[in-house]
């Protein structure tokens, strides 16, 4: 033997960068968000709260009432706890969160109250328990700990925020590309707020987004166990089929996945992703059969016209929808995009959404300009994500107004930032496929700068409640 051993290399981390600044950011900031938020504030709380309490006691799906109310039989304590809260949020004057030692005192109080009674929460008592998965299993734990109905909430958000930030780790790990845009996205305020509430938001956006970074990752790498990856992502998206009745539009993104990656002919890929979406159809259609004919927008508004007949006239007229259609496109993007950044609701300052607002440009730049590697763009994976983006964006808007709006509107109403969490990864999964070449440090600066615009957007909402809060 002649010549020196060559020198050992350096372990590799069990996280790539981006991961570990996820978890980073999930700690610092998301962590102390659960506690610091005054409990159910954010977006449709207090039902995200009966619903993830109906899923932790068994109950996967909810009581019909009638043909626009759902809800289920809940113990008195926690729905007493929550009318307490929300008598000083919404129905008092001034908009008082009140402190820790007053939602205590308040927690106390009820969790002796006995008994259950029949409670409505329609809009969150159509999801299925997929979406609350990781909110019941904390708030189960709680209640084997607590009667309190305090623990219960920030137990259940905890478990939210650790499950999302799972979920995008794994993402994040999977991804072959655009790391860093997925990191900026899934950092950004707006959503790192609702992943550390008990919102269904964090799921419905975190589990499509692993669907998506594992197709991607199949469709551009060659890998140790197909089989079992295939079987894995396959599996995923079932339960993303359960999700919301507008997520199946992302299945079609396993079309993309090269038939020698399956190691089968392309027939055999054809044949076995028709019996796949067959399963996935058959699954969207068992728990949403029931849910699609809820007339939720007459639970808001009983004067509301009957869903029904706008789905009649819709089948009717499917070119009518055009007009509130391209409303969306030409205004409603445009005028949500501050709120899909960092806007939770009117209990943060304006200081602090008029700080967010400008932060969002430097996000999108980041966002967008972060890309970079070496390689030659793959066209069908970015038209894929463009048509997914379009699809998501469409039925969306004709969920709204088949629910919300009446026969000749010709806008879509309630049409709100959070609900683009997932085209705006399309299309940022499509633009850094396309434009992804050139200008490395120019490219790191963006992403750098969107990261720490992400950090402090946060900040500013979260440590203002120190002070107000506890």
């Amino acid at each position: 033997m002649t010549g020196q051993p060559d020198a050992a290399l350096p372990p590799r981390p069990l996280l790539c960068l981006e991961s570990r600044l996820a978890l980073l950011l999930g700690v610092l900031l998301g962590i102390p968000a659960v506690v610091l938020v005054p409990p159910v504030v954010t977006y449709d709380g207090p039902n995200h709260y009966l619903r993830a309490l109906q899923v932790s006691e068994g109950h996967l799906r909810a009581e019909r009432f009638s043909e626009r109310a759902v809800g289920g039989t809940l113990p008195n304590s926690h729905i007493d706890f929550l009318n307490s809260i929300l008598r000083n949020y919404y129905w008092g004057s001034g908009a008082d969160f009140m402190d820790r030692r007053q939602w205590e005192a308040i927690s106390r109080q009820e969790e002796r109250v006995p008994g259950e009674r029949r409670v409505e929460f329609t809009n969150t008592a159509i999801y299925s328990p997929a979406n609350y998965a990781f909110q019941a299993l904390g708030m189960r734990l709680a209640g084997s700990l607590s009667p309190s109905p305090l623990l219960a909430n920030w137990t259940g958000c905890l478990f939210n925020l650790a499950g999302y930030l799972l979920l995008v780790v794994l993402a994040i790990e999977c991804a072959p590309h655009y790391r860093r845009g997925i990191l900026l996205l899934s950092s950004s305020p707006l959503l790192l707020v609702q992943a550390a509430s008990l919102s269904a938001d964090a799921v419905n956006y975190a589990l499509p987004l692993l669907v998506l970074a594992w197709a991607w990752r199949l469709c551009v790498r060659e890998v140790a166990h197909p089989a079992r990856e295939i079987a894995g992502v396959f599996a995923l998206g079932l339960l993303v089929a359960l999700l919301k009745p507008t997520l199946v539009a992302v299945l079609p993104c396993l079309l993309l996945i090269p038939a020698r990656r399956l190691g089968i002919s392309g027939l055999a890929k054809a044949a076995g992703l028709c019996a796949y979406f067959l399963v996935a159809s058959g699954i969207w259609y068992a728990w949403n059969r029931v849910n699609l004919d809820v007339d939720v927008g007459r639970w808001y508004d009983p004067a509301r016209a009957a869903l029904a007949a706008k789905k009649l006239w819709f089948h009717e007229h499917p070119l009518g929808f055009a007009s509130p259609f391209l409303s969306v496109l030409t205004h409603d993007l445009a005028d949500q995009w501050p709120h899909f950044y960092g806007d939770p609701g009117d209990w943060i300052s304006r200081g602090a959404y008029r700080l967010n607002a400008a932060l969002s440009i430097v996000f999108i730049v980041g966002f967008l300009g972060c890309a970079s590697w070496i390689g030659a763009p793959r066209r069908a994976w970015a038209a894929g994500m463009l048509a997914m983006a379009f699809v998501q964006i469409f039925l969306t808007a004709l969920a709204l107004w088949l629910a919300f709006g009446s026969v000749g509107m010709p806008v879509v109403p309630r049409f709100v930032g959070r609900y683009l969490f997932v085209p705006i990864l399309g299309l940022g999964m499509a633009w850094a496929e396309m434009f992804h070449g050139g200008y490395p440090r120019a490219r790191s600066l963006a992403f750098w700068a969107a990261l720490a615009a992400n950090a402090a957007g946060l900040a500013a909402i979260v440590a203002p409640l120190a002070l107000r809060t506890w």
